[in-house]
C-alpha cells in the first residue's frame, strides 16, 4: 500500500514522494522521478496521466526483489534498466 504525494514538474519530468507501508505497518518514504521519456515509453499518446504511469512503476518496483529496499530516489529508468521485460509488465500495471 503506497500513494503518491506533492508532484512537482519540470522540463523533463516529474517527481513525487511516494509514502508506502513496509513489511512491519512502518511508513517508508521515498522519491519517485518520471522523465519525460520513460513517460513516452508507457504513454506514447499521452492519454495516461504521468500519475498513473508512475504508480504503475512503484507497484512493479514493490513487488520486485531488485528495489528491496525502495531506493530514495527512484526514476522510472531503473526498472527498465534493472529488470527485463519491465516495459511489458509496467504496461500492463497501468491498464
Amino acid at each position: 500500500m503506497f500513494e503518491l504525494i506533492d508532484e512537482n514538474e519540470d522540463s523533463t519530468g516529474c517527481t513525487w514522494t511516494i509514502q508506502a507501508l513496509d513489511s512491519e505497518g512502518g511508513l517508508q518514504r521515498t522519491r519517485i522521478r518520471l522523465g519525460w521519456a520513460d513517460y513516452g515509453i508507457w504513454s506514447p499518446d499521452g492519454g495516461i496521466t504521468p500519475e498513473r504511469v508512475a504508480e504503475a512503476v512503484v507497484s512493479f518496483a514493490l513487488q520486485r526483489a531488485e528495489f528491496s529496499p525502495l531506493p530514495q530516489m527512484l526514476d522510472a529508468a531503473m526498472a527498465r534498466q534493472r529488470v527485463p521485460n519491465a516495459d511489458v509488465e509496467i504496461g500492463r500495471l497501468i491498464r
